[in-house]
């Protein structure tokens, strides 16, 4: 009625296409899909809105000429199948068994083996999503390095051109806006622009190169038409082996003819129609000896600066404008910066991933899985404005501006805050600002409460569209106006809903030990390590600085730094050979640059403004919490027998295992913080209120071998499982967590899909068999999964962890589902709700691996007798 479309659409639900690889670009400026075969697909530039379409216009093209300066091989740079509306002369002649390719967000590799041809190509795409750093991973670009040898023994020509056009998304008619289309030289680079609208928004896409000191941009660009004039790109670089600007597109000069020719004239213009070009391409030539190597560099960028939703007036300016401006004329410059900078980029990158890649704790397929499933990052229709001027100096988002990802490319909803407390740990290791920022958001909407009411489409109750003292589902949907219209989900009545008010609360003392760690007082990169923060103990809030200053308490054994110190060349097997083979830089040449950048990736929110601009709310949120949902007065929050909380199809009754777990530890954590700030009333109400709470918790829903799902008799033996809190206060009796860890394994994860698919979400021990009650019940969630595994390493498990996660990660890209990783799977194999954010929390993982390790290191991290899948 309100012709929107629905931001949860179970009629019409996408099916994962089963074929992308890495995508490009990075957070907040929008991205584009790659599939493994090479497609450039799944373009999401405006915020939050995906069209899933192949542009086979769109590609890399390799010409090869012998000693002759002839043609011997030509041919488009994918090896999916030439599509119907491909232009009709280019030619897909790739044999995709010659050809690898290897993702490791946000890079991956494409080897090319055309020794046939007298060539070995490999592409290496780079995306600037660098931990800890803001501007640099703010850019909508990516970089493309093609690296050819001569395996001949004759000279070889190897030309590398990349094509774009006007995308047409299904959503829009053809885009009757005029067109621009620019060549441009500066004195590093050059490269040719293509402006085009995209809705009502300008977007200007830039392909550039790296030019030799001599070369021109005269040489190596053509401006075409992708309906008409395609077969002559394919013709001119078959000829002469890169392009050359099209003279039939180019007219003559003006010539005033004489009265007796003005009829033949007219016929002969006619007869010569100029086409509109639509189309851009750039070439450049790489010649080599025998023997010999080279390479080249392409930079693509989009410079979409300004949002602008439909239903407001205000102007929104994304956040890489703060360095490139906003004026929509940036794409150069953004090219320019890329090529410069790839370098560096990727030195940051090895950095931070070599003591992961390089570290015997960690199995080879969680190498893999933390890399790849960082991609929703940045894909997850995500939106970073600069907004200085509407926060004053003192608050994160003067500096840091407003962030939001969608829960899912299908649940279009930002920031969902249920599903974010289980991918927010990859935010809060890698980028804290973010993590930071968007806290101060949600802290904001606290005191909110609304007029306007909505009905419930769960039960039709009328109710508000937000309530004071309650945390909102979300931050709104990119088809409105996100961050001031929120809570778009309407199924139920968020502010009923328990897990949303103690999750805020989990994830401030969370950060506040990860900031604590990373403002520590001094320079050195041992102490900013995972190992070196999270070994923080409560209740020693000093022992940090204590450590880093040799004043350590020597009557407790210091711990291990896990982290293996990289050697200086990684073992040379497989991807990680190529991956630093290919990316070798000179320490020297780059230093300056790469200590510049790596100085302005240190600077984190403090954490003790943070705590304290937190704490009142928590405190608030704590006490409201209490005093509606604990009917009984015995410190424990009921449920109310509706789906009210995450498993929004599966009705919880009473005390419950999954809201009353996240209860008493955000009670804990609101402890933790009152000690820390030195609150001693506050110290005295919530000591209190944890010991009632545990008691009750212990009474009411332990059976001796696990946690009840809840009250209710007919679940009295249903399992479903614990998460990791994240603080280090005991809130749970050690043995009974361990129990229950081992009920799970041995009945959800064991029992489901003989242990080959993760763990399953409700599992029935008396029936032997998954519990069927909801929807929800029978899915296994691959974010809680990750979740799950995270526990048990805490609690030692780490054989029963890396079998639950490993495998089910296994199947997960056997199923071909990488870079679209869903919510759940089901029994039969069918998924629901592709690409989706929970599955970041696989970066729990991690940070309980390196604040556990393995008490016996493990080869590879492989668990004896196993056969665990190996391989990145």
């Amino acid at each position: 009625m309100h012709k929107k479309k629905p931001i949860m659409n179970y009629i019409h639900m996408i099916s994962a296409q089963r074929m992308y690889g890495c995508p490009i670009g990075g957070i907040g400026g929008g991205t584009i899909g790659r599939g493994f075969k090479g497609e450039f697909c799944r373009f999401q530039l405006y915020p939050g809105i995906y069209e899933y379409i192949t542009v086979p216009e769109c590609q890399f093209i390799v010409n090869i000429r012998n000693a002759n300066n002839e043609t011997i091989f030509q041919s488009v740079l994918s090896t999916y199948k030439k599509p119907k509306k491909a232009p009709a002369t280019w030619e897909w002649n790739l044999n995709g068994a010659d050809c690898q390719y290897t993702a490791l967000y946000p890079r991956a590799w494409t080897t090319y083996d055309l020794s046939k041809y007298g060539v070995k190509l490999v592409c290496r795409q780079i995306s600037p999503v660098i931990p800890h750093n803001y501007k640099d991973s703010s850019l909508p670009c990516a970089v493309f390095v093609f690296s050819a040898t001569n395996v001949s023994n004759e000279p070889r020509h190897v030309s590398i051109t990349q094509t774009w056009t006007e995308i047409v998304f299904r959503s829009n008619k053809k885009n009757i806006a005029k067109l621009e289309l620019e060549r441009y030289s500066e004195e590093h680079t050059c490269g040719v622009s293509l402006e085009q609208k995209i809705g009502d928004t300008t977007c200007t896409f830039t392909v550039a190169k790296k030019k030799d000191t001599n070369e021109t941009i005269h040489e190596g660009y053509c401006l075409w038409n992708a309906a008409k004039t395609s077969s002559y790109v394919w013709e001119c670089l078959k000829k002469h082996g890169k392009l050359g600007p099209d003279p039939s597109l180019t007219p003559p000069p003006p010539k005033v003819p004489d009265k007796s020719e003005v009829k033949v004239e007219e016929k002969k213009d006619k007869a010569k129609k100029i086409y509109k070009c639509d189309s851009i391409g750039l070439s450049s030539v790489i010649s080599l000896d025998p023997g010999g190597s080279g390479t080249t560099e392409f930079c693509l960028a989009w410079d979409m600066p300004i949002i602008k939703y439909k239903k407001e007036k205000k102007i929104h300016r994304r956040y890489y404008t703060k360095f490139f401006g906003s004026d929509g004329i940036a794409g150069a410059s953004i090219a320019a910066y890329a090529l410069k900078n790839y370098k560096n980029w990727e030195k940051l990158l090895a950095e931070w991933q070599d003591p992961i890649f390089t570290n015997s704790n960690i199995p080879d397929w969680l190498k893999s899985a933390l890399m790849n499933e960082l991609y929703y990052i940045a894909d997850g229709g995500t939106i970073w404005f600069d907004v200085p001027d509407e926060y004053p100096e003192g608050d994160p988002r003067h500096d840091f501006g407003l962030f939001g990802y969608l829960e899912g490319h299908e649940y279009r909803m930002y920031n969902t805050y249920d599903v974010h407390f289980y991918a927010s740990f990859a935010l809060a290791q890698l980028w804290p600002n973010l993590q930071v920022v968007l806290q101060y958001m949600f802290r904001d909407t606290i005191a909110l409460e609304t007029v306007k009411c909505r009905k419930s489409l769960y039960d039709g109750k009328t109710v508000k569209f937000k309530i004071k003292d309650s945390i909102p589902h979300d931050l709104g949907d990119p088809d409105d106006i996100p961050f001031s219209n929120i809570n778009a989900y309407n199924i139920h009545d968020v502010s009923e809903w328990r897990d949303l008010n103690i999750k805020f609360i989990l994830q401030v003392v969370r950060d506040y030990r990860l900031l604590r760690g990373h403002n520590a007082p001094f320079n050195n990169d041992r102490y900013r390590s995972m190992a070196y923060i999270d070994d923080i103990r409560d209740g020693t809030e000093d022992d940090l600085y204590s450590r880093a200053t040799g004043q350590a308490d020597r009557s407790r054994p210091a711990s291990p730094d896990v982290r293996a110190p990289p050697p200086d060349r990684p073992p040379a097997r497989d991807i990680l050979d190529l991956l630093y083979r290919t990316a070798e830089v000179e320490v020297e040449e780059f230093a300056e640059e790469v200590n510049e950048a790596r100085e302005m990736a240190t600077a984190v929110w403090d954490s003790r403004q943070y705590i304290a601009d937190m704490y009142p709310a928590c405190a608030a949120l704590l006490r409201r919490a209490v005093s509606m949902w604990d009917a009984d007065g015995d410190g424990l929050i009921e449920n109310g027998g509706f789906p009210d909380q995450t498993y929004d199809a599966w009705v919880m009754t009473g005390p419950s295992a999954y809201c009353g777990g996240l209860y008493i530890a955000a009670v804990s954590g609101v402890l933790t913080m009152a000690r820390a700030l030195s609150l001693d009333d506050d110290v005295m109400e919530f000591s209190k209120l944890l010991e009632r709470a545990r008691t009750a918790y212990e009474e009411k829903l332990w059976n001796g071998s696990f946690y009840r799902f809840d009250t209710k008799p007919a679940n009295d033996r249903v399992i479903m499982f614990l998460r990791a809190s994240g603080s280090t206060e005991k809130a749970f009796p050690e043995a009974h967590v361990k129990k229950a860890l081992t009920a799970i394994y041995e009945n959800n994860v064991l029992k489901f899909m003989s242990g080959q698919m993760g763990a399953v979400n409700g599992f029935s021990e008396d029936r032997g068999k998954i519990d069927t009650t909801a929807l929800q019940s029978e899915e296994m969630w691959i974010g809680v999964t990750y979740g799950l595994s995270a526990l048990m390493i805490y609690e030692g498990m780490h054989e029963e962890a890396f079998q639950t996660s490993g495998r089910m990660y296994h199947t997960l890209t056997q199923m071909g589902l990488s870079f679209e990783t869903p919510e759940a799977l089901y029994e039969n194999g069918n998924h629901r709700s592709i690409a989706y954010m929970r599955p970041l929390a696989i970066w729990g993982m991690y940070q309980a691996i390196i604040a556990r390790p393995p008490l016996q290191p493990m080869a590879n991290g492989q668990v004896a007798k196993e056969n665990h899948v190996n391989g990145l």
